[in-house]
């Protein structure tokens, strides 16, 4: 199985991943930024892991779901051969371990948690280091045109857009990529 297979499995069981542009600009901001070290947040079956793993990059990565646990491991045990990634099942807002510095955060969890995961998780960035966060467009929703329920969803991430924009700290590029990706570095 390779990485286009996991991509196969994760469309076919409706498991979303990053879109391939997304994964294109996380490889090319990857070799631009010369990044070694990933944190990522949110697993699910481990193709983004896997992937930024084939790039050269060591990769932790959080999954608080079981069956995401599962089968995630079966995937690292699998296709990580260089032993590249370390899961961490669990929540990654609760949990309270150590974590090393990393070259680049990568956002794809809960999307009403992104500014909870951004604020938890910023000071493992090295000081040149990125946080990338997918799914800032949530398929283009129309406010008007869901229910309750979505409408929240969608001004959690228009929130947590405008924090980033406002952050006094770090600047952000936003790019139309996939389904919407941020781009985050510290103001120099």
């Amino acid at each position: 199985m390779s990485l286009d297979s996991l991509k196969k499995v994760a469309l076919d069981q409706h498991i979303p991943i990053v879109s391939d542009e997304g994964l294109l600009l996380i490889k090319d901001l990857i070799m631009k930024h010369d990044v070694k070290t990933v944190l990522e947040i949110g697993t699910a079956i481990g193709y983004s892991a896997l992937a930024m793993a084939s790039f050269g990059c060591k990769v932790d990565t959080f999954e608080r779901d079981e069956l995401m646990i599962e089968s995630a491991m079966k995937h690292f045990d699998r296709f990580d051969t260089q032993k590249s990634i370390r899961l961490i099942p669990e929540d990654a807002l609760s949990y309270q371990g150590d974590l090393g510095a990393y070259d680049m955060i990568f956002i794809d969890a809960a999307k009403a948690q992104y500014e909870r995961f951004f604020e938890k998780f910023v000071h493992y960035l090295k000081p040149n280091g990125i946080i990338v966060c997918d799914n800032l467009r949530f398929h283009d929703l129309d406010p008007t045109k869901v229910n309750r329920h979505t409408k929240q969803l969608l001004r959690k991430i228009s929130g947590f857009k405008s924090f980033l924009k406002e952050h006094p700290d770090f600047q952000t590029v936003f790019v139309e990529t996939g389904d919407g990706m941020s781009i985050t570095s510290r103001k120099i």
